[in-house]
C-alpha cells in the first residue's frame, strides 16, 4: 500500500469536515436562529443601570430567559462600567450588544462615524470577556419629515450611512443587527430591486422586527413577509413585542393585558414562528417596560384577592 499519498487526501478530508462544521457553527446565521429559537432578548436604553443596578439587571436577564442584551451606548459613561458589566454578564453566558441609533442618522453620517469612533476605542483597549459581541441599531428613518417630503433622498442617504456601519462592523468583526417595523417589505429602496426590508436583511447579520401587536395571531402575522425574506435570504430574524404604554393604540402593546397573557401569547407565537428556520427568539422591548410589567398583579391574583367588605352602618 502506498501510503504518500494516503496522508495528504485524510488531510484534506478532515480539512473539509471542519470548514463543514465551522459554517454551521453558532456564529453563522443558521447557528444563530437555532441558538435564540428558545431565548429572549431585550433593549436597555438606560446605560447608567449598569453602573447603579447592574445586579438586579443580571437577575432578571437570569430569571428571565434573556440571552443578549442590546446596551445603549453613552460616551459620558464610563469604559469601566460597561467593562465591568459585560464581564459579569459573559460569565453567565449572556451576550452584551453595543446598541445606538436615531431617526437622524439617516441624515448626519457624524452620528454613526461617532458611535463607531467610540465602539473601535473601547474595544480596542478591552479585555476579551469585556468587549460586546455585537452592534445593534434602531435608525427609524420614517419619522423624520423627509420620509413625506423627500423620502428618495432621504432613503439614499440611509442606505448610505447603513452601510458606514456595516463596515465600521466588518472591521471590528463584530455582527451587526438592526431594528426594522413590520412593513418594510411594502416600501421600495431608491437604485435597488429590493425592498427596504430584503436590502436590511440580506446585508445585515441579523434584524428584529418589531411587530408591535397584542395576541399571537397578529403578532405571527405581521412578521409573516419579512420572516419570508430571511428565510429566503438565510439570515436569522427575531420578532420583537412592546411592553410599555402606547400612545397609538392599545392593541401595540401588553402592557393593559399583563405578564400572564404576555407569556402565554408569546408562547403561542413560538409554536408557530419556529417552524420557519429563520425565527430567532423573541426580542421584548424593553427592560425597563418589561419589568414593571411583570410587577403588576396577574389577573389570576387579582381574582383570588378577597373583594373588600362593605363597612356596615351603624344605627343612630
Amino acid at each position: 500500500m502506498n501510503t504518500r499519498h494516503s496522508l495528504p487526501r485524510c488531510l484534506l478530508l478532515c480539512l473539509l469536515l471542519a470548514w463543514t462544521a465551522g459554517s454551521l457553527a453558532p456564529g453563522s446565521a443558521a447557528g444563530a436562529a437555532s441558538r435564540e429559537a428558545n431565548g429572549f432578548s431585550t433593549w436597555v436604553w438606560n446605560p447608567w443601570l449598569l453602573r447603579s443596578s447592574p445586579d438586579e439587571l443580571l437577575r432578571f436577564a437570569a430569571a428571565n430567559g434573556v440571552k443578549t442584551l442590546y446596551v445603549q451606548i453613552d460616551p459620558e459613561l464610563a469604559a469601566a462600567d460597561y467593562a465591568a458589566f459585560i464581564r459579569r454578564a459573559s460569565a453567565q453566558r449572556i451576550e452584551v450588544h453595543a446598541l445606538d441609533g436615531a431617526p437622524a442618522w439617516a441624515t448626519d453620517r457624524r452620528l454613526p462615524e461617532a458611535f463607531l469612533s467610540w465602539l473601535t476605542g473601547y474595544q480596542n483597549s478591552a479585555d476579551m470577556d469585556e468587549r460586546f459581541s455585537g452592534i445593534h441599531i434602531d435608525v427609524e428613518p420614517y419619522l423624520l419629515p423627509e420620509w413625506t417630503t423627500g423620502r428618495e433622498a432621504l432613503l439614499q442617504s440611509w442606505k448610505t450611512h447603513m452601510n458606514v456601519v456595516l463596515a465600521g462592523a466588518r472591521r471590528l468583526r463584530l455582527s451587526a443587527e438592526a431594528d426594522i417595523p413590520f412593513w418594510f417589505h411594502e416600501q421600495a429602496l431608491p437604485g435597488e430591486t429590493s425592498t427596504l426590508s430584503a436590502w436590511i436583511i440580506d446585508r445585515f447579520d441579523g434584524v428584529t422586527i418589531m411587530a408591535y401587536r397584542d395576541s399571537a395571531e397578529a403578532i405571527v402575522e405581521a412578521a409573516r413577509a419579512e420572516l419570508a425574506e430571511g428565510e429566503q435570504l438565510g439570515k436569522p430574524v427575531r420578532i420583537a413585542v412592546e411592553t410599555n404604554r402606547s400612545a397609538e393604540t392599545p392593541k401595540v402593546t401588553f402592557y393593559e393585558e399583563g405578564p400572564e397573557t404576555l407569556n402565554a401569547q408569546l408562547e403561542s407565537a413560538r409554536r408557530t414562528l419556529k417552524q420557519s428556520p429563520a425565527f430567532a427568539g423573541f426580542d421584548v422591548h424593553d427592560y425597563e417596560g418589561w419589568k414593571t410589567l411583570l410587577s403588576k398583579p396577574s389577573a389570576s391574583q387579582l381574582a383570588a384577592k378577597p373583594a373588600a367588605k362593605k363597612p356596615v352602618a351603624k344605627k343612630k
